[in-house]
């Protein structure tokens, strides 16, 4: 390589660096903690209710679909469309619909990494116990009927959402990228049948699409900003 093509890579690295935006010092994250902490944190509430999280903090307000995009896509069908999917042999697509009695977050609490960056863990009462009426769409060959009933699913013990949240900033303005989720507690459905390991997989990848779109949304990052 030579130095006209290094100088070139630098230039591209840095304008990637620009775009992405600027990583944080530990220190900066620090504060930021603290400040999302005392500003953020005690006026953050997420509600689940049917198929949705409804999440406010303060004025700003966003309503998270928690249904699959397969059945997102089958929503919107027309109902002799839908009708006809599954008529016959089925041959859509199969996935989990989730329904939750309504359940409101205890708590918000956003805890430093030593790598800058933050977890934000929601959490729910110990003592109560959250069910999720639950089915799969449809049945096949390659799953249980007791899949397909609709069935109730308990969510019970130390029950929380964490969020891996990477804070950069770009003109001043702190954004925040969504790296990774954890779902902790207790799944278990009700009539004692073996939950399927599909079903927590399934629900902590919406979870993670649909919380990734509120915290890197243009909303959350004026929120940010003017706390900051």
């Amino acid at each position: 390589m030579n130095s006209k093509q290094i100088i070139l890579s630098i230039i591209a690295i840095f304008m990637v660096q620009m775009m992405n935006g600027q990583k944080l010092e530990q220190n900066e994250v620090e504060q930021l903690k603290d400040v999302l902490n005392t500003k953020v944190a005690p006026n953050f509430k997420v509600e689940l209710k049917r198929n949705q999280a409804y999440c406010s903090i303060g004025e700003f307000n966003k309503i998270l679909d928690l249904r699959n995009d397969s059945e997102i896509a089958e929503d919107s069908l027309t109902q002799k469309a839908k009708k006809d999917l599954y008529k016959g042999p089925f041959r859509g697509s199969v996935f989990w619909k989730y329904n939750f009695e309504t359940a409101t977050n205890s708590d918000v609490e956003f805890k430093a990494t030593k790598y800058q960056q933050l977890f934000c863990t929601i959490s729910f009462k110990d003592q109560d116990i959250i069910v999720l009426k639950s089915q799969l769409n449809a049945y096949t060959s390659h799953h249980k009927i007791s899949d397909s009933a609709l069935h109730n699913v308990e969510w019970t013990g130390d029950k929380y959402i964490s969020l891996l949240l990477t804070p950069t900033k770009v003109d001043n303005k702190i954004n925040f990228e969504l790296n990774g989720i954890t779902i902790s507690g207790k799944f278990e459905r009700q009539d004692k049948y073996e939950l399927t390991k599909t079903y927590t997989k399934s629900l902590r990848a919406i979870l993670k699409q649909e919380f990734k779109k509120l915290f890197e949304s243009e909303e959350m990052t004026k929120l940010l900003t003017s706390k900051n």
